[in-house]
């Protein structure tokens, strides 16, 4: 009996696990789509549940596509529900997982769409999710775009960051090269850009 009772508990733990993972894939897929359409379709699914009882790895794309919706969505009804629903995800984060770089990113995003700036707050989260990951595919563009305007409130070691990533980029994939000069054009940050390039022989070959 205490057998079958173990394997019973352990179906249902599995049960949830995979649970768990389909939805983390759902949003995760929903905030790299970038579609408003998907992101109003889950957030309607899944916003109004309680940050808790989400698994983390589903809470931090959630997150993302409330403050996408609190930026972009259609009415102004809709971009104040979507900025509540952000705060107490991002809230959430911050009690269970400070220091993960999604969070430290949804941070300084939420700082922007609060204040319309970067405020301390933002600079702090935004020079440690360096230092937590220094190099992120999927939020590379956004952090130097980030860097470029705030240049002058980075610290030199997050500065250095934000031009190795954006080198980094080139290197991974010598396409975004235009893109990512366009993105810092005549600039500090885009000054800074061209001569790191020039001291790595461009990254190739």
């Amino acid at each position: 009996m205490l057998a079958s009772a173990a394997c019973l508990a352990g179906c249902v733990l599995a049960g949830h696990m995979l649970q768990d993972e389909w939805l983390a894939v759902v949003i995760t897929r929903a905030a790299t789509d970038r579609s408003a359409t998907a992101r109003d379709a889950v957030l309607e699914a899944y916003g109004d549940r309680a940050p808790a009882n989400l698994p983390v790895r589903a809470a931090a794309p959630l997150a993302q596509l409330a403050l996408d919706g609190a930026r972009a969505g259609a009415t102004r009804a809709l971009r104040a529900l979507d900025a509540d629903r952000a705060e107490g995800l991002i809230r959430h984060l911050r009690d269970v997982r400070p220091g993960w770089d999604a969070t430290l990113l949804l941070v300084a995003q939420r700082e922007l769409l609060v204040h319309a700036t970067a405020t301390p707050a933002a600079i702090d989260a935004f020079s440690a999710s360096y230092r937590e990951r220094p190099f992120h595919n999927a939020a590379a563009i956004w952090r130097i775009a980030f860097a470029r305007v705030y240049w002058t409130a980075l610290d030199p070691a997050t500065r250095r960051a934000a031009i190795e990533e954006a080198v980094w980029q080139v290197r991974y994939d010598n396409g975004q090269r235009g893109a990512i000069e366009r993105l810092l054009g005549d600039t500090p940050a885009g000054v800074a850009f061209a001569l790191r390039m020039a001291a790595v022989g461009h990254g190739l070959g």
